[in-house]
């Protein structure tokens, strides 16, 4: 029987009330899923603590989360040091060209491997996109559309089930996401989600190798919908092949907008034309210049 582990994280932030500064700082809530086969997760979770140890010398207990590449970004703009309480201080002696390199060819593990898929979800917080719902609302939509698609691609594959891994959130997120998980099964038909193993687990240690794959990958999508060109590399060259797609068809199945509507559809094919017709020679740009 095949077993696939499936790992959630989140990337932005969602509020039911949104002032402008908060849209300004967070313009998108992204979630995404990386699907692999038990047996490759095995294999990628070793190279992936050799090449942590290779490359950044630091151990598997350390983690390397996307946003500390930002924060150590906006650190070397103002031409300060890293303050010693600082989940990322271990990593202050990185170049930040090397932190991105790491995350290029963990994700680059992703590409190669043939059980590999990606699920990603994105909730525009402009207000006149999307209306004022709560944040388990939102997360509903979220879970309930991966699922939909987890459950989907199961059934592609004889005998085969999935068991859903969620990085730790914030408590009120994490009571949210418990809720949205007993709602949907207690909504749902016992044959509707059948390959889906009905618990709801969550990564107790962050620098797990799962955990970190979802960080990365709603990390550079949600670059991406800033048309930010370090992201939009990674996104093209590591990413976009792993996507889900239906009928060749990517939007609306492995990427798409949350709550679904066909106006935010239009809004998130545009990102992606744009995302697509960026020249190459944008992409590459040093960290230590101009970090996206």
């Amino acid at each position: 029987m095949p077993v696939f582990f499936a790992f959630s994280d989140e990337s932005g932030k969602y509020k039911k009330e949104r002032t402008d500064k908060f849209i300004l700082k967070n313009p998108f809530y992204c979630r995404s899923v990386v699907l692999l086969e038990a047996g490759d997760w095995i294999k990628l979770k070793d190279k992936f603590y050799h090449l942590k140890k290779e490359l950044l010398d630091i151990d598997h207990q350390q983690e390397v989360k996307w946003s500390y590449i930002w924060s150590l970004f906006k650190h070397s703009q103002k031409g300060e040091g890293v303050p010693k309480n600082k989940p990322y201080f271990y990593l202050r002696h990185h170049s930040l060209d090397l932190l991105v390199d790491f995350i290029r060819k963990v994700l680059q593990f992703l590409s190669e491997c043939r059980s590999c898929h990606i699920i990603l979800t994105l909730t525009f917080n402009d207000r006149e996109k999307t209306r004022p719902l709560k944040m388990k609302k939102i997360a509903k939509c979220h879970i309930g559309h991966v699922w939909d698609i987890a459950e989907k691609e199961m059934r592609r594959i004889p005998e085969s089930v999935c068991v859903f891994f969620f990085n730790r959130e914030e408590p009120a997120l994490e009571r949210s996401l418990k809720e949205v998980f007993f709602e949907i099964y207690r909504e749902s038909s016992p044959e509707k989600y059948s390959r889906i193993k009905d618990s709801l687990n969550f990564e107790y240690f962050p620098q797990g190798f799962g955990g970190q794959l979802a960080d990365y990958c709603a990390g550079v999508f949600n670059g991406c919908c800033r048309l930010y060109p370090q992201s939009i590399d990674l996104f093209r060259n590591q990413i976009w092949s792993k996507i889900l797609k239906e009928k060749n068809e990517a939007l609306g199945y492995g990427i798409t907008e949350i709550p679904k509507n066909s106006k935010n559809r239009a809004y998130l094919k545009g990102i992606l034309e744009k995302i697509f017709a960026t020249e190459e020679k944008n992409y590459r740009i040093s960290l230590n210049a101009k970090l996206k």
